[in-house]
């Protein structure tokens, strides 16, 4: 591959260049149909004279090369040759007229007399919000354009970016521009010039512009491009050779954090940072892959503001105003003695799904932390790593421990092999982290354990949170290949009658409740597959490993944040819904938390049968809940606390989805949310707030006035600031510029 270079003038050159200088005042030649009127600037090269084209009296500007010695003619054909081809771009300088025959040669090109992007942010310092957007969406859309037609800029910053008679942005300069398909390399401009870009080696890529682009919009909303400091600058300048220069300028964008500072601006949204960063990310794979994307993405974020005081006043107002007319039309219908039992009970029903399906959002939000938290955990690579040293460490361990199952000698001394004691001090110090983690976010759910299996299923390493836990037999070297936290099935497998090694799952899963083989309790886990790389993860592959976290099922947050207390009219019970074992209660107050279903408070008697909903009632509870529901576990040993009627409604648990958040896409956990009240308790309003109705009523009647007005409070304050948000066009400021650059940067 070979690069494209300005050449140097000669000395004599550059005196006959100064003498032109001192005797301007006389265009160099006459242009067909233009009227030269005055001079626009001057460079090494060349004049640029400002004209009037005769027949539509339309204002053009007119490049003269006057020394041809000097100047590389297949670089400026490109430029032209490109500029012509997008003749019919909006946001693309139009070129009318070349006279390459002539002498000396020239070419014609639109008058566009408010100057540069450049010039425009010098004198302003920075752009505002509004501004910066609106021209980097006309810029963006420009070089979409000439992407279409095969061209690539490769030099894009604020100096080619010229401003039209509306303020609107103009692409020019394209002497470093590549077609698509073309494999030679073209630098363009320090701190607007992709990493990979320079390189004398590189090949002209999409990616080089949308970095580009982001450099631009950044210089816009900050008034400076990202990595430029005085110290990079020094350190740039004192290079020795133009690769040094290059490789240096890589390095300070590698080493460097990634630029921060459009944050720090008051109405630069998440949204417009965030295509900031992408476009600006060190890896061309990290970017957006063209600057299609980086368009669809600034419509999206118009939309997303546009929808946004939509869905304040359109949702959040009447949900809120529903929220509240609900509440105190309730406390309307307890005042009202006259009214019926009936329709308190009723309104007492309504109130308990919503607590019920809150419930089960609350449940749903824990096991999507702890998806996230077991995610995260199967991606580490020191994960990886120990797991892959440990399999080939154990493996014939692994194979001599499954002829002889109950061999606790050969397992103990397994446990002792140095990877594994590497692999549990590993897991012992993540346990640790997850629940500093866990607590510093104010949850209080306790976990059991952390445990890794390998693709076979064999225990590997294990970490109790619970010390008393840790002093029971040990797990490692056992095989869990039966349990539905490495299968992913909806029931054990029976560990005595695997004929067939089950697979492993592939997915981050929700196990069913199980019951430990070392301490007993019942638990549930959350596991998710460890893959060597992304590429086994994405195929057919086996995992290296599984990683489980576990939890008692009395332990989630829910439950301990509402643990049952004597007396008490309204409890929280979770109801098992597999086939099956349908409507068997797993957790009530009845039974303790930590210990198998079946053992009751204050009490060594074990329950044979748990309690289990009746089916008639179940099928009730499911559908509409119920007003007259019978717990079950009143029918057992010191139950007779639950006994008479309660208000319940219940709630089925999902899992979390990635795809879509309507209920019927996501996947089921088997469990259900079951909220039951006293129906006695329901009566005590009525009595007592009887004397309230009229301050009640009152108070009601100016929180929904409140709750309606907030919203047209904020829908009206951002209509303000958008009306008083001043146009590019309205600055009295702006910079007049000749319309094109006389003299090129040096790169």
């Amino acid at each position: 591959m070979s690069s494209d270079f300005t050449l140097q003038q000669t000395m004599g050159e550059l005196r006959a260049a100064e003498r032109l200088s001192l005797n301007a005042t006389v265009p160099p030649a006459e242009v067909p149909g233009v009227r030269i009127e005055k001079l626009l600037g001057q460079g090494a090269f060349g004049q640029v004279w400002k004209g009037r084209d005769l027949n539509t009296s339309r204002e053009v500007a007119i490049k003269f090369y006057l020394h041809r010695g000097g100047v590389n003619w297949s670089l400026l054909g490109r430029e032209v040759k490109h500029l012509v081809n997008m003749s019919t771009g909006r946001y693309i300088v139009q070129v009318l007229t070349v006279g390459w025959e002539a002498e000396p040669p020239y070419y014609v090109m639109e008058f566009l007399e408010n100057g540069s992007l450049e010039d425009l942010i010098r004198q302003r310092g920075r752009l505002t919000v509004t501004e910066s957007i609106a021209i980097f969406r006309q810029i963006a859309e420009g070089l979409n354009f000439a992407h279409g037609k095969g061209v690539l800029h490769c030099d894009l910053k604020p100096a080619n970016v010229l401003l039209d008679h509306d303020w609107r942005p103009r692409l020019a300069d394209f002497g470093q521009s590549r077609m698509s398909h073309e494999q030679s390399p073209s630098l363009g401009t320090l701190f607007y010039m992709a990493p990979e870009q320079a390189d004398l080696a590189a090949s002209a890529d999409a990616g080089w512009d949308v970095y580009a682009l982001g450099a631009i919009l950044h210089t816009m909303l900050v008034g400076t491009p990202p990595y430029r400091s005085p110290h990079v600058v020094e350190k740039l300048d004192t290079a020795a050779s133009l690769p040094e220069r290059l490789e240096r300028y890589r390095n300070a964008i590698f080493d460097s954090p990634a630029p921060r500072s459009h944050y720090k601006l008051s109405r630069a949204d998440k949204a417009l940072c965030q295509i900031v960063d992408r476009c600006l990310a060190k890896q061309p794979m990290d970017r957006y892959a063209n600057v299609q994307q980086v368009l669809e993405a600034v419509a999206r974020r118009e939309i997303a503001r546009v929808r946004r005081p939509l869905y304040l006043l359109g949702i959040v107002g009447p949900l809120l105003l529903l929220t509240m007319m609900m509440v105190f039309f309730l406390r309307g219908i307890s005042i009202a003695k006259r009214e019926s039992l009936e329709r308190v009970q009723h309104w007492a029903l309504m109130s308990n799904q919503f607590a019920a399906k809150f419930a089960a959002s609350s449940l749903e939000g824990e096991i999507a932390d702890l998806f996230r938290t077991v995610e995260a955990e199967s991606n580490r690579e020191r994960l990886r790593e120990l797991i892959t040293e440990a399999f080939e460490a154990t493996e014939q361990s692994l194979r001599d421990i499954a002829r002889v199952r109950d061999n606790q000698a050969d397992i103990a001394r397994f446990a002792e092999i140095p990877q594994l004691r590497k692999l549990n001090e590993y897991l012992a110090s993540r346990l640790d982290e997850i629940v500093d983690d866990n607590s510093a976010g104010g949850k209080s759910a306790i976990f059991s354990s952390l445990l890794v299996l390998d693709a076979l299923g064999n225990n590997l390493a294990i970490d109790y949170y619970d010390p008393e836990e840790a002093k029971t037999n040990s797990p490692i070297g056992k095989n869990f290949a039966y349990r539905t936290y490495f299968t992913g099935l909806q029931e054990d497998l029976k560990p005595n009658q695997l004929q067939v090694r089950p697979a492993a799952i592939r997915s981050t899963h929700f196990s069913s409740v199980f019951r430990s083989t070392s301490t007993g309790k019942w638990k549930v886990a959350i596991s998710a597959p460890i893959w060597r790389d992304t590429a086994d993860a994405e195929s057919d592959g086996t995992p290296i490993g599984i990683v489980v976290l576990t939890i008692n099922l009395g332990d989630f947050h829910l439950l301990l944040d509402t643990s049952y207390q004597q007396g008490d009219d309204r409890i929280l019970v979770f109801v098992d819904g597999r086939q099956g074992m349908e409507g068997t209660l797993l957790q009530h107050p009845l039974l303790r938390a930590q210990m198998r279903p079946g053992t009751l408070v204050g009490s060594n008697d074990s329950l044979d049968i748990p309690p289990v909903i009746d089916a008639g009632q179940l099928a009730k509870l499911r559908k509409t809940g119920m007003e007259s529901y019978l717990d079950p576990a009143a029918m057992k040993t010191n139950g007779e606390v639950f006994q008479g009627e309660w208000i319940a409604a219940m709630q089925e648990v999902h899992l979390p989805s990635r795809d879509s958040t309507d209920l019927s896409d996501r996947s089921k956990t088997d469990l259900w949310v079951l909220v039951q009240e006293r129906s006695a308790g329901v009566r005590e309003p009525i009595e007592r707030l009887g004397g309230r109705l009229k301050n009640e009523g009152l108070v009601g009647l100016g929180l929904v006035i409140l709750v309606i007005c907030i919203p047209w409070y904020f829908v009206f304050r951002m209509n303000q600031v958008h009306e008083k948000t001043p146009s590019l066009a309205q600055d009295t400021n702006a910079v007049n510029y000749a319309g094109l650059k006389a003299t090129e940067d040096i790169k």
